[in-house]
């Protein structure tokens, strides 16, 4: 098949541009398995001067976040993106914002997520940013009613901790005491596994796997995990792991 005639992935990163770059990689981990003509492609655009998600949102400074934004994915489209990811959570809420035209591109992380929790067969601790608690980016959506039966929200004293870990990990710190701390949580709210509700904790995800020898798919529901199945022939012909 010519690259003409495949899908072209856009990635909207730098937000933070560790995760971003930490996605990419991803895709290239658990897509190459033959020819590196079969990859899928990507085409990413990280842009760190994008301001914090979280401080706009709640400020009521969206307007602002949505003109970087609509730039942005008017950028990869004209770059010839056919499906993109953004590799942000708690922008998502201004994705309703866009035109159609760049809208129906946009592959939503947190719906990936709300329909992996609604189809599991057990609960999951959702790990997320303030700005998405705050805003109810999960609540708000449409299949949070079919999927809110699957899904525990921490209390205020550890989403504040939850939030400081990822703020950690957004500047590069990955430690041991982030997975015992979350393991803690875990048994602490009764649950075998979190839904991943922020970019950075893919790359948490990937080191928790590393540091307990255990596929992340067994206890972590991460859209950016996810949705290379939506890319590769060949891992969409995987079982999907029920947790």
């Amino acid at each position: 098949m010519s690259s003409e005639d495949r899908e072209i992935w856009g990635v909207l990163g730098g937000m933070g541009p560790l995760a971003s770059a930490e996605f990419v990689r991803t895709v290239y981990e658990e897509t190459v398995s033959g020819p590196e003509q079969n990859c899928p492609i990507v085409v990413s655009i990280s842009d760190p001067t994008i301001p914090d998600r979280t401080e706009y949102l709640l400020s009521g400074r969206e307007d602002i976040l949505l003109e970087i934004f609509s730039k942005n994915i008017g950028q990869l489209i004209s770059m010839g993106a056919t499906k993109i990811v953004v590799a942000c959570f708690t922008i998502h809420p201004l994705i309703s914002r866009l035109p159609e035209a760049m809208r129906s591109p946009i592959v939503s992380l947190v719906e990936l997520a709300l329909e992996a929790a609604a189809e599991s067969k057990s609960k999951h601790l959702l790990i997320c940013s303030n700005g998405s608690r705050k805003v109810r980016l999960f609540e708000r959506h449409p299949l949070w009613e079919k999927a809110k039966n699957a899904i525990i929200l921490p209390d205020a004293d550890d989403q504040i901790l939850l939030h400081d870990m990822i703020y950690e990990i957004k500047t590069n710190v990955q430690s041991i005491r982030h997975v015992n701390f979350v393991d803690n949580l875990l048994a602490k709210y009764g649950v075998n596994s979190y839904v991943a509700g922020c970019s950075e904790i893919h790359i948490f995800a990937k080191y928790h796997e590393r540091a307990r020898g255990r596929n992340r798919r067994d206890f972590c529901i991460d859209p950016l995990t996810s949705v290379l199945s939506l890319m590769s022939p060949e891992l969409q012909r995987q079982p999907a792991r029920a947790i």
